[in-house]
Formats: structure tokens, sequence, C-alpha cells
């Protein structure tokens, strides 16, 4: 089934404003969402306005899975981007106290770019993107019901962790909650879907899975036999193809971050994919291919035994961005729990001594999402006073958690989990 590339250059040449906004202007004021009118109406918790959030879901890829294509169907689905909900960290020891925006440098030592783990790999971008160019991204959470259609919300509650002077905030997802990531790559004006990566809150445990237009190497060739019947008259397509059918010895790489306590350390194979030559087709195979799970799949495997997870390429537009990364990130929950388990850690855990300072952002394994009112996110060191967001909590999808009114199981700790 083949979606119009038309559609998408469309709803790109709408994106253009925003998108600028996007990399370096203030978030704009956001409308308050609707409250529900009954217990079982879909709340409409909007942090955009409704013209710019319709652009992101027609942007939304299709998937081959019912329950992530049913909420990402979902109109109380709630999106947000970091103009929306812009990165924060909290900090409740040390002399720059609360919560602050992962863009300002807080270290009086200029030695230290960021003063802050939450700009550095593996943190500092989705994961496998941090050598890209031109490439960003949308989120989405989707909150379960109970047998009664009443929504379960986010609850949120204070704490005092280890070397805190203070107590902090950390909040928890109901068990069914999804929590997703469209990663997008721009090209031409155009803006294009090439990956979407979900988690769903277990009772104990996050579920994990990544939808790709192409998980398996074959499926990439079969689509361009399908797409271009004379691909064989085509030196490019034909070199893809060949390149594919006869691998060879994959080479082997290492990523790893440079912190004393690693987070991330990954030996796989790589391979390069050469580029089509062809724009259109590419538009193409992203705009008109649903996407389908990745879980526990390689892309390749070479002669010498070797895999990756995913494809790189050096090429301008692909159907992986240039520079991608995430062939060393297999997809499954021990690989994601690596860098998703630091949440709400202090970065002295990673390198003690450093003139840095505060917590990973994020909280209940989770790191774009947070509760906080964006004009409470300090951006100049200051300390500010903290407020929750109005919109979430007038919609009833941010409440404060009580154990009497929250089911425990429900909103159980994961073990591996630092609320």
């Amino acid at each position: 089934m083949r979606r119009n590339t038309t559609r998408a250059l469309m709803v790109s040449a709408s994106l253009v404003t925003w998108f600028v906004a996007f990399t370096g202007a203030d978030s704009p004021a956001a409308p308050r969402g609707d409250a529900p009118s009954s217990p079982s109406a879909a709340p409409r918790v909007q942090l955009m306005d409704r013209d710019r959030e319709a652009l992101l879901r027609r942007l939304l890829p299709k998937v081959a899975d019912e329950t992530v294509q049913a909420a990402l169907d979902d109109p109380s689905m709630i999106l947000y981007t970091e103009l929306e909900m812009p990165r924060a960290y909290q900090s409740w020891s040390g002399p720059v106290r609360g919560v602050h925006a992962a863009n300002y440098n807080v270290s009086a030592n200029r030695s230290e770019r960021y003063g802050n783990g939450n700009r550095e790999f593996p943190w500092g971008s989705p994961a496998g993107t941090h050598r890209t160019q031109n490439v960003w991204s949308f989120r989405f959470v989707r909150l379960p019901r109970d047998d009664n259609g009443r929504l379960l919300p986010i609850v949120w509650f204070r704490q005092t962790l280890s070397g805190d002077y203070r107590q902090g905030y950390s909040w928890r997802f109901p068990a069914g909650a999804i929590v997703g990531e469209v990663l997008m790559m721009r090209h031409n004006g155009a803006d294009y879907a090439f990956e979407l990566r979900v988690r769903t809150r277990r009772r104990d445990d996050w579920a994990v899975d990544v939808f790709r237009p192409f998980p398996r190497a074959e499926d990439l060739v079969k689509q361009i036999q399908d797409l271009r019947p004379e691909w064989r008259q085509q030196p490019a397509l034909s070199a893809l193809v060949e390149r594919v059918e006869k691998p060879g010895n994959l080479p082997v790489s290492v990523l790893a971050d440079h912190h004393s306590v690693e987070t991330f350390r990954q030996r796989m194979g790589v391979f390069e994919l050469p580029s089509l030559k062809d724009d259109k087709l590419v538009a193409e195979l992203l705009t008109g291919t649903t996407f389908r799970s990745a879980l526990g799949t390689h892309w390749i495997e070479g002669a010498n035994g070797v895999a990756t997870a995913a494809p790189t390429t050096k090429a301008e537009f692909h159907v992986v961005p240039a520079n991608y990364d995430a062939g060393f990130i297999e997809v499954d929950r021990e690989s994601c729990m690596r860098c998703h388990s630091t949440v709400n850690h202090e970065v002295g855990d990673f390198e003690y001594g450093r003139d840095w300072y505060g917590r990973i952002r994020g909280s209940d394994g989770i790191f774009s999402f947070h509760p906080f009112e964006p004009w409470s996110v300090s951006d100049n060191g200051a300390p500010q006073s903290v407020q929750l967001r109005s919109e979430l909590i007038a919609a009833g999808v941010l409440q404060g958690y009580t154990p009497k009114k929250h089911d425990p199981v429900r909103y159980a700790q994961v073990p591996q989990l630092r609320d």
C-alpha cells in the first residue's frame, strides 16, 4: 500500500516555521486542554496549537501492530516536542537546587561544556542519533483506562534521594501506559519518519519495541524490487541489492561512552548502505511502507557471523540518516534498559569529581516527559519556584499519588529503576 509522497511534502512545508523555532526559539504559550466532561470522556490535552498537533499526527507512520496502531489513532494521545516540554533535569544538592534547562551550563568551570550529563552521550539525543544531522523527534503518551472507563493518570510524589538536601519530584506511569518517540529526518524541506520507538508500562517492567519500514535487509531489497522492477538496469539499485545479498565480512566497531563508570558499551558489526541516487524512491520507501517490529531482529549478519541491529549510511538521503549508529543498539529490553535505568541518577554516579550538577532527566525510566510548567524550568542557573503543569492537572492526567486512590500494584516501582 503506497501513501502519497506529495502529502508528506505539503505537511513538511507547513512545519517549516515551527521547525526553525524548535531548533532555537522559545516555546510559545501552550493552550490549556479541555477538562473531561465525564469520567469516561477522552481528555483533550493539547500542549501545542491544534493545527500543529494535526500536522504531527499526519506524520505518524502506519504500523503492523494493532495495539500500537490503536494508540496512534487515539485522539486522547498526548503529543509533545521539546518546544512544549523542554528538556529539564532536577538538582536538589549543591548550590543550584531546582529544575533546570538541560541546555544551560550551570558550571562555573568553563572547561565543562554542559555542566550536566543531559547533553552528553549516551543521554544527549535519541539512541543512535548522536552523530546525525537534520534529525528531530516528537513524542507521545497514551494512558490506559480502568474497567469503568476512567483514565489512569500519571502520579507524582516527593522524595529525598541519596545526596539530596531537599525533596525532589518523582512520577510513575500506570501499567498499560504507552510512551513513544517518532524519529524524523528532514531533506529538501520535507520531513520523513524513519523509526518509531515504543515503551509499554507493565506492572513491574517496561516492554520495548521499535518499528521500522525495513527491520531486515531483505525487506528493503524486496520493496526496492517491487517499486522498481527495472532495478537491474539502474547501477545504484543493483549495487545495493548485491551488497545485501553478498554482505561479506562485516567490519566490527565499538560504541561506548567515556565516563569512569560506563553506561553504554557495545561491540557490533557495521553495514553501510550505498546511496540509491534516487530521492523520489527513498521518499516512496519511507512514506509508502507500513512499519514493522524490529524486536529481537538483526538487520543483517555477515559471512563472519558478525551482525548489526540497523544499517548506517553516508548518503545524504536514505532510509536511515547519515551517520546513524542504531546498529550498535539491539532491540530488546536488556539493551534499552542500559540507558533508561539511569533516569534520575545523580551525574556523580557516572563520574565523580567533575564540576557538573544534577540528575539525568526524567523518572520511571522515561527521559522525555516531565510534569513541570515550562516557565518553572530555570534557563539561567538561578533557582525558580517549581509548579506542576496546569493542563495535565486540569485534564486529570497528572495526580498526586495516594495509595488509597491509586492501586499500588498498578503503580509499582520497576525494580531496576530509581524514581
